[in-house]
């Protein structure tokens, strides 16, 4: 009985992560510039290659790979503590049809900030001599400390020239 519960608990939260994943914004997407810009739609890409790369290395790679026959669409480029994930990166290479992506991440920065959060304390039942006291429930209000890790990432999207 456990194992189902555990695969009916799987399935909603993987269902539940596709379904959240189209409400989030693709930086990708949002930070995306075009350098070959074209009235043809994108040819259609079923699964694009992701090349992970340092981002020191990323141009030499990006032109190790335009030597050799493939051509730039565009780029995206930016700095976030949110990671975002492999499947927006896909998504936008499908999108522009890319068929190969040189992606690049870089640790710049960690900073952190006290947060206010307001969290619900539920009330309390209890019994002493017979009488059966109950407390309301309340909200408070918590200070923590929260670190964020920022990190910059590049993905350069290539095409075979001729295609």
């Amino acid at each position: 009985m456990k194992y189902v519960w555990v695969m009916v608990i799987g399935l909603g939260l993987s269902i539940g992560c596709t379904v959240l994943d189209g409400w989030v914004s693709n930086p990708y997407e949002k930070n995306y510039f075009p350098l070959i810009t074209s009235t043809d739609s994108p040819v259609p890409v079923v699964d694009p290659e992701i090349q992970q790369t340092l981002m020191r290395r990323h141009a030499e790679r990006v032109t190790l790979h335009t030597g050799g026959g493939w051509g730039i669409l565009g780029e995206s480029e930016f700095n976030t503590a949110h990671s975002p994930g492999n499947r927006q990166l896909k998504n936008q290479a499908r999108a522009v049809g890319a068929e190969l992506v040189v992606h690049s991440r870089e640790f710049t920065r960690r900073e952190q900030e006290w947060v206010q959060r307001r969290e619900y304390e539920p009330g309390e039942r209890f019994t002493v001599n017979g009488t059966t006291i109950v407390r309301p429930g309340k909200w408070v209000d918590r200070h923590e400390p929260v670190t964020r890790q920022y990190h910059n990432y590049r993905a350069t999207f290539l095409r075979r020239c001729g295609e």
